[in-house]
């Protein structure tokens, strides 16, 4: 995989991720502060406690604290002030790990929070992408950006904050150290600094390399699932899943191998940690019994097993905070890449901007299209008049623009020369008002695994769906036998995709589909082109029975199709070469007559 290009810092991705997540970045961030401050104050506090506690048992009383607990219980008998002092450092530390647990938990919320978030901000977007942006896309890396990249960032996010935390935790530390030992402390933070952040500068391009390498395997992974799984009845017939899953496992397994190294990169800091430890405890010991007294050695080794006690477990933290966040960063740069595309494309608005309803012919004005990626036009100089209530079809060879013609119309598109009009306003002016009068059957129809009436009412919350309405689409589209024979009628789950369907029942239930939404312009894109002869017929009497009622935009290659349409429009070469009722096309056009004689349009 090509190495993902850095455009912003860590810091405005993460805010990026806060603010698609719709979390004030400001507030969030100082929340999350003020409580690692609370955290740092009891750590703190519970270091600091040992210092009296250890100069008890070398028989020093000489401390505020100490003479406070004395006067409290009225005796400065070293025997008493032991067990109290001992019983309130007991209680801090309990307190202190209350409180970390449930500081944990509380960040745990808001990070898990934001990472669900931000994914379906990233889904949001995606799905309210153009149309034609979206064509251009891989399924697969969409899969992948919206699933693992926001996994990866939100491991980021998380340890930056406890990064942060941990960071706030040991600068109170070090500050109680200093005032026990200056030479000690800085002993002790040289060492320690050199063995957590010298060797996370020494693998740092290694950790980022990683974090590349688990992000191109998970892309991989999903270029491999989706065919064997959603191409399920043509890998079957093409004995091919095994190849498919193949390519899978490789994947996966190339992942769990990058795993394996980032594991052990972010754990190896640890056991030099450990060793650290050791060398620290010797080179403490040499430059205390060396400037000092014993008393005072034992007094600050005591504070110093102490501080190790919480100290030692955050710098673990740290050495594996620092190595997810180097690994996490390629899915932050995936999702900033992704956000910049997506917003460079524009966001479509399901929301009308106004409540005019579009009604009347439609003008399609000088039309012409091109792909972004191209300069050869797919339409060119096409102007027609859809009259109201008319079936208007539009037949061509293959690659003539048919299809694109018809996106075009439905605003999916948006052309590059002209413009679309109904009634004298441009749909371009309100999309969401132009898609609700439409109702489109795809050659494809997509169909949720859920009931019959979930799947009339596409979109449309249970508790808002018009059962009378159900009904009445479902005898437009002659689906009466069909529920009749299904086990539980309306309320049968259809499979995934229909896959219990045949391909006919699955049109007409993409056609009561259609009507359920009230449509004022009803499109087939090539929704007869698969079907038997019976059904076709029969859909066609469907058709017929709803001519005149409302705009009926067919593209088709079957004659019985298209033969009673009041306009037959053909399209050759991105240009409307004929224009007219059937047989009208068919007297003056030697392209259709010739279509027609060979049965492409039979």
């Amino acid at each position: 995989m090509a190495r993902i290009a850095r455009e912003r810092s860590l810091t405005a991705q993460l805010r990026l991720m806060l603010d698609m997540a719709g979390a004030d970045p400001k507030r969030w961030v100082f929340g999350t502060v003020g409580a690692s401050l609370v955290l740092a104050a009891l750590d703190t506090l519970g270091v600091a406690a040992m210092v009296p506690l250890t100069q008890l048992f070398s028989g020093d009383t000489d401390n505020w604290f100490t003479q406070a607990v004395a006067d409290a219980i009225g005796t400065t008998e070293i025997s008493a002030l032991i067990p109290v002092i001992a019983g309130i450092i007991t209680v801090v530390f309990i307190v202190k790990s209350i409180g970390a647990i449930a500081f944990r938990w509380w960040l745990l919320g808001r990070t898990t929070k934001i990472s669900a978030l931000s994914a379906a901000e990233l889904a949001r977007r995606y799905a309210l992408a153009p149309y034609a942006d979206h064509r251009s896309r891989r399924i697969s890396e969409i899969y992948r950006n919206i699933n693992d990249a926001t996994g990866q960032a939100s491991s980021v996010l998380l340890n930056v904050v406890s990064l942060a935390s941990d960071i706030v935790v040991l600068a109170g530390i070090v500050v109680v150290l200093l005032l026990t030992s200056v030479a000690v402390t800085l002993f002790a933070v040289v060492l320690f600094g050199v063995l957590v952040f010298g060797v996370q500068m020494l693998l740092r391009r290694r950790q980022y390399r990683l974090g590349e390498e688990v992000a191109a395997a998970g892309l991989e992974a999903w270029q491999f699932l989706l065919p064997g799984l959603d191409g399920f009845r043509e890998a079957r017939l093409t004995s091919s899943a095994n190849a498919f899953i193949d390519g899978f496992r490789a994947a996966r397994m190339r992942r769990a191998r990058a795993a394996r190294v980032m594991g052990i990169l972010a754990d190896a800091p640890r056991y030099l940690l450990e060793i650290g430890f050791v060398v620290a405890i010797l080179g403490i010991s040499v430059i205390l019994f060396t400037t000092g007294t014993p008393a005072e050695a034992l007094t600050v080794l005591g504070v110093f097993a102490a501080a190790s006690l919480r100290a030692l477990p955050g710098l673990n933290r740290i050495g594996a905070g620092l190595a997810t966040i180097r690994t996490g960063r390629a899915g932050l740069d995936i999702i900033s890449t992704a956000v910049d595309e997506l917003a460079a494309g524009g966001v479509h608005d399901e929301r009308p901007r106004s409540t005019e309803r579009f009604s009347g012919d439609i003008v399609l004005r000088d039309l012409g299209f091109h792909y972004p990626d191209s300069d050869e036009h797919v339409l060119q100089g096409i102007s027609l008049e859809i009259r109201e209530n008319r079936t208007t079809a539009f037949v061509g060879s293959s690659g003539a623009g048919k299809s694109t013609l018809l996106d075009v119309v439905l605003g999916l598109l948006q052309p590059t020369e002209g413009e679309v009009l109904v009634g004298g306003r441009s749909i371009a002016s309100d999309p969401a008002s132009w898609y609700a009068e439409l109702g489109v059957v795809p050659q494809d129809v997509f169909l949720l695994n859920a009931t019959l009436t979930t799947n009339i009412a596409f979109g449309v919350p249970a508790d808002d769906i018009d059962l009378e309405r159900v009904h009445e689409v479902i005898r437009m589209a002659q689906l009466d036998g069909l529920v009749a024979d299904l086990p539980d009628g309306l309320d049968t789950v259809v499979g995934e995709r229909g896959v219990r369907l045949s391909g006919g029942q699955r049109q007409r239930i993409g056609l009561a589909r259609a009507l359920y939404r009230r449509p004022r312009v009803l499109v087939l894109d090539e929704a007869t082109s698969a079907l038997d002869n019976v059904t076709e017929h029969e859909i066609a009497r469907t058709l017929g029975a709803l001519q005149g009622s409302l705009t009926i935009l067919i593209v088709a290659h079957r004659l019985s199709t298209v033969r009673h349409a009041d306009t037959l429009v053909f399209l050759k070469g991105g240009r409307v070469d004929a224009e007219g009722t059937f047989e009208e096309v068919r007297a003056t056009n030697a392209d259709f007559a010739r279509l027609v004689e060979l049965g492409e349009l039979d």
